[in-house]
């Protein structure tokens, strides 16, 4: 399975295995309403899938799972595309519910083949890592621009106040990570004569600093 697993502690699934996925799909759903599984998929590439990343088949199998098991609903179009629509019931309510309310979570991740690469550098050369740097910082640069984008889209809306929140620490991780990653371009000679001391993490998440 995907994800970390939890049980569910509430109504109809009382000793069921419910995965981060499922939890994504209740929450969408109690958000927006009547949602097919293209909706769902749509919503999370735009949002939480920046930070949590799930397969598109897991996504579009999830919601005819939770129906089996009583915490979602369906309903399909009678004309046209036929779409169908999924709802959250009360059960799927209540799980969700207890699951916000559970402030334990799993230890992060950090998955980043850029990193990776940085570990073995002393197997290659200056110019494989001056080239990664300047690479990572690229696309560093072009995520911040994105959620940035995100930012000017959604600020001001109500109900959206959390949903900035993640964005805004999205942001700051990501300005931080390019102002690292051009450290390295710039010091990869000092790497190799092994002068780490020139790379220093610099934090440029102040207000100040907001592009």
């Amino acid at each position: 399975m995907y994800g970390a697993e939890r049980s569910a502690s509430v109504g109809v699934v009382s000793t069921t295995r419910l995965v981060v996925a499922s939890y994504i799909a209740l929450g969408v759903t109690a958000r927006r309403g009547p949602t097919t599984s293209y909706d769902l998929k749509r919503y999370v590439a735009e949002s939480i899938g920046y930070f949590w990343q799930i397969p598109h088949a897991q996504l579009y199998a999830e919601p005819q799972r939770l129906e089996d098991l009583g915490l979602l609903r369906s309903r399909s179009e009678e004309g046209g595309r036929r779409r169908r629509f999924f709802e959250i019931t009360d059960a799927g309510r209540e799980a969700f519910e207890a699951w916000l309310a559970d402030p334990s979570t799993d230890a992060p991740e950090l998955r980043d083949t850029g990193l990776l690469k940085l570990h073995f550098g002393a197997l290659g050369t200056p110019d494989d890592v001056r080239a990664l740097g300047e690479h990572q910082r690229e696309v560093r640069e072009e995520r911040l621009q994105r959620f940035l984008e995100f930012e000017a889209q959604y600020d001001g809306r109500p109900g959206q106040e959390h949903q900035l929140l993640t964005l805004r620490l999205g942001q700051a991780y990501e300005r931080m990570f390019a102002a690292f990653w051009q450290q390295v371009a710039d010091s990869a000679e000092d790497l190799a004569e092994g002068r780490v001391g020139s790379i220093e993490l610099r934090f440029l998440a102040d207000e100040g600093e907001r592009g």
